[in-house]
């Protein structure tokens, strides 16, 4: 792997974090109670992946062991549902806020007009694929 896909893999993998976010945000709360443990572990292994990549990543210039070291870099395991769900809420997210800083909060209105965007993403099929 050159140095041009792991910042790519980088890049996504962010794009999945912030998916994760944007999906346990617009949770109702009865679901985000029962997957709080299984949020805040996904979320600890996606950023502590990150930080790993990014360490190589700034390394990388430096050293020329690290590229040997992103050959065997592993992202952590998003499962297919999970991931399913990330992609569209990040479809969601880029198609009604383009130009919003992901760092800026979410208010209860944003909130909402991500659930029904995604909700008019999802076919009856793809839920239970």
């Amino acid at each position: 792997m050159d140095e041009d896909e792991f910042e790519r893999q980088i890049k996504e993998y962010e794009d999945m974090m912030f998916g994760l976010m944007l999906y346990q945000e617009t949770s109702p709360e009865w679901a985000k109670k029962a997957q709080e443990w299984h949020y805040k572990n996904m979320k600890r292994r996606g950023e502590a992946a990150l930080k790993e990549a990014k360490s190589l990543q700034l390394n990388m210039k430096a050293e020329k062991t690290i590229q040997g070291k992103i050959k065997f870099f592993e992202w952590p395991i998003i499962l297919k549902e999970m991931r399913f769900r990330i992609d569209v809420m990040l479809a969601s997210y880029k198609s009604l806020f383009p130009e919003r800083p992901r760092e800026k909060s979410l208010s209860k209105e944003e909130k909402n007009a991500l659930q029904n965007d995604a909700m008019k993403r999802i076919r009856i099929e793809d839920i239970w694929r």
